[in-house]
């Protein structure tokens, strides 16, 4: 009798942190695969794969599975929250593709992009519908610590092309409402295209005073009457960012 197809041998995949470990939203975990290891890491939950690389997409705790008893391929998944669980609360909540979220724009860094501080996320209608009957929670999410976004020139108007010049679309200060369009190396890309996204609240910067939307893509100050260009967001309901 042979029970080699009945044990696994006593190994554990290849990663760069611990299984149990704490990770956050872009920690690279491992190589998916190479000719040269026999393990193969399987992306699970929490977790997406990025030229030959597995990262962590969520705010957690790192676990791995055996996906087959004859085969070592480990799927790597990240649990949310700590150890014991964790509670989905703003602790353990982070930013997903195609949620959409606020941010503050903290560096425009002409003419390639602009660097967001994320600090909530707001879900789609349909989930705050779901959650106000169940959690009660609020219709914006604070996120526990802010995670950094890109908001790219081509990403910022429909249609938008080289000649679009970030600083008149967006400015350090500015708090917009964005779509995550994807995961980058070490950040979320962030998308203002639609036009019910883009920049919700504006400081003027020779007053000092909030500014008012007069078009798509301008905003004036009440005070001195002054004009800056943004990529203005669409009126919907309102979002509570303070």
């Amino acid at each position: 009798m042979s029970s080699s197809t009945t044990s696994s041998p006593n190994k554990h995949p290849s990663l760069r942190h611990k299984i149990g470990a704490a990770v956050t939203p872009g920690d690279r975990l491992g190589l998916v695969g190479t000719s040269g290891k026999p393990t193969t890491l399987i992306s699970g939950a929490g977790t997406y794969v990025r030229r030959g690389h597995l990262y962590a997409s969520a705010l957690g705790t790192l676990r791995a599975a055996p996906s087959d008893d004859t085969v070592e391929q480990w799927i790597i998944s990240v649990r949310p929250g700590g150890s014991d669980g964790g509670s989905n609360d703003q602790s353990t909540t982070c930013p997903r593709v195609g949620m959409l979220v606020v941010g503050r724009i903290s560096r425009v860094v002409r003419p390639a992009h602009a660097s967001v501080d994320i600090v909530a996320i707001v879900p789609e209608e349909e989930d705050h519908k779901h959650n106000k009957s169940k959690n009660r929670q609020p219709f914006v999410v604070p996120l526990h610590e802010p995670f950094t976004g890109t908001l790219r020139q081509n990403e910022l108007r429909p249609n938008s092309s080289l000649e679009v010049k970030i600083e008149e679309c967006v400015r350090p200060g500015d708090v917009v409402l964005a779509r995550v369009h994807d995961y980058g190396e070490r950040d979320y890309v962030l998308s203002t295209v639609k036009a019910e996204l883009g920049v919700i609240r504006a400081i003027c910067e020779s007053s000092g005073c909030e500014m008012r939307p007069v078009s798509w893509k301008e905003m004036r100050c009440p005070v001195s009457g002054a004009k800056e260009g943004r990529k203005v967001a669409k009126p919907r309901q309102a979002v509570r960012t303070a």
